[in-house]
Parts: structure tokens; sequence; C-alpha cells
């Protein structure tokens, strides 16, 4: 095998070894606090992979993680740590649901469309002020971006519940005051389900969980971001920017105008993430909207070693960790709090592999050439 095949097996390998040395280290974590770490592990992969709602519930719970991890690696590219995916992800549902109840009558083809360029622009917007902060001010994204997605909540709290909060609604039985709520979404912007083609593949998933179009979507795009970074100019660009900035001015690259692109594409990205559960779930926009897929992405990111491709199998891990969390709660009374841990563990795990990776490889790379 030559220098090159090598260094190509070592990075593939890189996320594999990290989850293994993960599932390692969160046995002697359960073993600790008296827990069978092969009962738990088993019934973690039964309940997950042995059953036809649980399979549609992880492609559910990945759909979100898909985009999510999507938005960070493509930041990350270019030597940028958006964690403010959180935030973004949560204006740019806002807007798609703006869309979803202000419009009606519009047929579905064009009004869900709407609703998905209103989500990415809403969230692109939001990036562009910690973007233009750190490329013209000097403001560092980390920074900007968390502070940022406390304003988001505080923003989304006064939409929802002052300006937007449909006070018209029809209080259910046995609830004493309104929800805090927008109104109903128009029934054409829903998200058509894939219920009928997993169907084909032989999954007959349950009516009640929402898999939907995101999910194809979400693959696309992860195919589209690989193309871009292999196979553009642009994608030359970026990776040249993330790789050493310095140098990549001395050659003649827009540091800045290279960064600013990527950190748009990511928030664009990032109104993406809610998606999913917004409008193949709920119908409307509420307080309890899931949050959390923007740091969650963080992981599925570095689990990836940023590739787009990679996130695909990324998500999916965690969308398996979500659902098997459910399972081991239910079936051996292990708390929820022992997947987090686990997910913890890995995220360590994924860290100090990846370091030693980058210096073997750097090593490997001097002495091939490659």
């Amino acid at each position: 095998m030559n220098g090159r095949n090598q260094i190509l097996l070592l990075r593939f390998a890189a996320p594999v070894v990290s989850v293994l040395l993960a599932l390692a280290a969160g046995a002697l974590f359960m073993l600790v606090a008296g827990y069978n770490p092969w009962q738990v592990y088993a019934t973690l992969l039964t309940f997950s992979l042995g059953r036809a709602d649980s399979i549609g519930s992880i492609l559910f719970y990945a759909t979100p993680l898909l985009f999510a991890g999507l938005a960070v690696a493509v930041a990350l590219k270019s030597g940028i740590l958006n964690i403010g995916v959180e935030g973004q992800y949560l204006i740019g549902a806002f807007c798609g649901a703006w869309v979803g109840f202000s419009l009606h009558g519009l047929p579905g083809w064009l009004h869900l469309p709407l609703a998905v360029a209103a989500a990415m622009a809403g969230s692109m917007l939001w990036a562009l002020l910690p973007a233009y902060l750190k490329l013209y001010r000097g403001v560092h994204e980390v920074i900007s971006t968390i502070l940022l997605n406390y304003v988001a909540f505080s923003l989304l709290h006064w939409l929802v519940a002052e300006v937007f909060m449909d006070r018209n609604q029809q209080i259910p039985a046995g609830l004493g005051s309104p929800l805090i709520r927008t109104p109903l979404f128009d029934a054409a912007v829903a998200a058509p389900k894939l219920h009928g083609l997993l169907r084909l593949f032989g999954l007959d998933v349950p009516d009640y969980i929402a898999v939907n179009l995101f999910l194809p979507l979400g693959i696309l795009l992860a195919v589209g971001c690989w193309f871009l970074f292999r196979h553009t100019p642009l994608g030359y660009e970026i990776a040249a920017t993330g790789q050493g900035p310095l140098a990549a001015r001395n050659v003649g690259i827009a540091v800045n105008r290279v960064q600013l692109k990527t950190f748009l594409l990511s928030g664009a990205i990032g109104g993406l993430v809610g998606l999913s559960h917004l409008f193949g779930y709920y119908d409307s926009f509420d307080l309890d909207f899931p949050r959390n897929f923007g740091f969650s992405g963080i992981a599925v990111a570095l689990l990836a070693n940023n590739h787009p491709l990679g996130v695909i199998p990324s998500a999916l891990l965690f969308g398996l960790l979500q659902r098997g969390g459910e399972g081991i709660q239910a079936f051996l009374t292990v708390p929820m709090e022992l997947v987090v841990v686990l997910q913890g563990i890995m995220i360590l795990c994924v860290a100090l592999t990846m370091r030693w990776l980058d210096r073997l490889l750097l090593r490997r790379e001097r002495g091939t050439g490659a």
C-alpha cells in the first residue's frame, strides 16, 4: 500500500477508532455507575435496529442533525467556528413559520419552497452580523455567535408571546389558558412524508413518525457540499483559507471574501435545521419548539471530521443514540443522562483521536509529498 492510500485509510479509520474508544470508555463509566455495559449496549442496538418504528425515529432524529452538522462543517472548512447555528436555525424556523401561517391559498409545490427560502434567508441574515464583526471588526466569532444565540432566544420569545401569538385559538378542554404559539400553518405547507418510499424497502414505519422530504434533501445537500469542496474553485479557496489564511492571501485569495461567503452559506444551511420538525410534525411555532440541534451539530461535524459525506453516518449515529437512549430508559430504567454522558465521551475521544491523526498525517504527508 502506497503512502497516499495509507493516508486515506487513516482518515477513514479515525472516526471508527474514535467511536470504539468512546464505547470502551462508556463501558467503564457504566461499570463504575453500577450498570452492565453489555446489557445496555445490547438493549440499545436491539431496540434501535430491531423495530420499524425505531428505524423511522432514527431517521427523523437524524434529519435536523444532518443539516446542523453540515452548517458547522462548512464553516469549519474555512477556519470559522460557527457556534451560532443554534440561534440561526431558530430564527430561520420562525421566518419559515411566518410564511407558513401568513400565506393562504397557495399550492403546496409553491408554498413549501417559499417557506424554506424564507427560513434560509432569515438564518443567513442572522449569521451576517457575526460574520461582519469577525471579518471587519476583529470580534471572534465564538464570542459573537454565543451571545447572539441568547439574543435569538429572547427575540423569539417576544415575537411568539407578544407580536404573533394566536389570540383567537380555541382552548382545548381542561386547559385554562391559550397556548403560546403562532397561528396554525396553512395545510399546503406540510412536508410530504416518506412512508410510502420506506415501505418499498420493507420498512412499515407508523404514520405518527414524521419522516419527511427533508431527509433526502439533507443527503442531496451533503453530496452538493462535497462536490463544492472537491470540484469547484470556490471549494479550493475555502480549503486553502481554512488550512492557512496567511498562505492563502500570499497566493492571491481574498480571505475575507471567502470566509464571508462560507459564513453566509453556513447560516443558510442552518436555516434548514428545524424545518423537518416544523413542517413535518408541528402545525404552528410555539415556545416549546425543539432546541439544542445547533449545539449537537458541532459534535456531528467533529465526528465526521468536517467531511460533508461523513456527516450523514455521523448524524445517523447520534439519531441511533437518541432512540436507543429511550429504549434503555424504558426497559432497563437507565437514566437518559447516561446517553448524554456517552455522547460527551465520544466527542472527547474524537477530539483526541483527530489531534493524534493530524500530527501523524502531517509527518506522513511530508514523507510522501502528498
